[in-house]
Order: structure tokens, then C-alpha cells, then sequence
């Protein structure tokens, strides 16, 4: 609950400043954040420089209830199982939180402002706040994954914070879809399961970064967009 509280109000004092930005500006700037946080973290003593926090131990989300154990989260051999579908289960209440949203009021002018900020401002949307509430929203989530991460390894080092590490991220979300939850959620899950089984090997970060170019060029709503773009290149057979 702290390391969430933490990242939602790291996000609003980053997002004040940052999202005044437009286009590539933004981008920049984020990605200039992230870079001084890398080098922070990979030479404060207190976060374990270049080793990063090791020995973190297990958590209890969730205490006993009935004839139910607690849930932990932990490295344990004997949890692992347990914490694979703990994820699982923490990742669907996400999206069903997600899903709400965009069926919502907030979401309607989300998706104003992302079709068109300007027509969003003529609207009667405040975008300045809306963009600030949904960053400060993406690091709670982003915050919530990397508490688990962290009890589930025992550890964590600054190379989670690394600029490759962020494309890697992007990469996920354009593959799948930056306007499509479950686009996103299955080639992300599917890009994630070839990287852990090393299919990419040592190029891993190489793909990961020219499927973010292509992505980008070919079909920016994602790749379950390419069989609309397709078929708009083809010519109409008449029957």
C-alpha cells in the first residue's frame, strides 16, 4: 500500500509539469524521467546500487478466511503455483476495473480526448485533468505489478527501471492495441511467454525494439488492426 501511495504521488508531481508537453516533447520528457530515476537508483547505496534490494520478503495479501489460507506473496518453491494464478487473478480484476472505466463517464471523454484533444477541449472536457487522473492511474498499476514482482522474486534490481525496459513496455501495448484492452492483454501475455522461453535470445531487446518501429509504421492501432488495413490495399472482387 505505501510503494502504490508512493508511485501515484511520484506520478502527480511528475505529471503536473510533464503532461503540459504535446507529441514528441512528452515523450521525452518521460522517457528523461525515467533515465534519471535508472541512474538514481544504480548509484544510491541505499537501494543497493548496482545489485539492486535482495532478501524482500513475502506479503500477505489477503488473510485467512475460513478454512482458506492466507494468500502470500513469496519466492517460497511452495507458493509458486499459488502466486502464478494470485497474478492471474490480480490481472482480470484490473481489467474489470479498466472495463468499468471506459463504459463510464471518465472513459467517454478518455476516448475524446484520445480521437481529438482539441474537439475534446471544445466539449467541455478538462483535459489537463483527465490526462493527469489516467498517468496517475497508470502508475498505480504499474506500481501494484512491481510490488509483486518484487515479494514473488525476493528482490529487485535498477534494471527494471533501464530505458529497454520501457520499449519493451511500449512495444506491448502498440502490438496489441493502445485503444484495445484485450488485444493488448493477449499479445503482451504472448510476446512476454516467447521472451521468457528465450525464442529472441540474445537479440531480445533488438525485437522487441523493431516490433515497436513496425508496429508504429505499419499499423499504429495494432497488429489485430492489420487484417482491416489489408483489406483495404486489396481490391473489391465483385460477385
Amino acid at each position: 500500500l505505501c510503494a502504490v501511495s508512493a508511485a501515484a504521488l511520484i506520478a502527480l508531481a511528475i505529471g503536473i509539469p510533464v503532461l503540459k508537453l504535446k507529441g514528441h516533447y512528452l515523450a521525452m520528457a518521460t522517457l528523461g524521467f525515467g533515465t534519471i530515476i535508472y541512474r538514481l537508483l544504480l548509484a544510491s547505496p541505499y537501494f543497493g546500487e548496482a545489485d539492486g534490494i535482495s532478501e524482500v520478503p513475502g506479503f500477505t495479501l489477503l488473510p485467512a478466511v475460513g478454512g482458506l489460507g492466507p494468500l502470500v506473496v513469496s519466492g517460497s518453491p511452495a507458493l509458486r503455483v499459488m502466486n502464478y494464478y494470485l497474478a492471474w487473478g490480480v490481472l482480470l480484476v484490473g481489467m474489470l476495473l479498466l472495463l468499468n472505466l471506459i463504459r463510464s463517464r471518465a472513459g467517454l471523454a478518455l476516448r475524446a480526448l484520445h480521437s481529438s484533444e482539441e474537439a475534446a477541449e471544445a466539449a467541455g472536457v478538462d483535459t489537463a485533468r483527465a490526462k493527469l487522473r489516467v498517468f496517475v492511474l497508470s502508475a498505480v498499476y504499474a506500481a501494484v505489478a512491481g510490488v509483486l514482482l518484487t515479494h514473488y522474486n525476493g528482490g529487485i534490481g535498477p534494471s527494471e527501471a533501464a530505458v529497454m525496459k520501457s520499449v519493451r513496455y511500449v512495444a506491448l501495448v502498440a502490438v496489441g492495441g493502445m485503444t484495445n484492452l484485450w488485444g493488448t492483454l493477449l499479445m503482451g501475455a504472448g510476446l512476454t511467454f516467447l521472451s521468457l522461453r528465450g525464442v529472441f535470445g540474445t537479440y531480445d531487446d533488438a525485437v522487441f525494439g523493431l516490433i515497436l518501429i513496425a508496429v508504429m509504421l505499419f499499423a499504429p492501432e495494432g497488429i489485430l488492426s492489420l487484417r482491416r488495413i489489408l483489406r483495404g490495399w486489396l481490391p473489391e472482387t465483385r460477385s
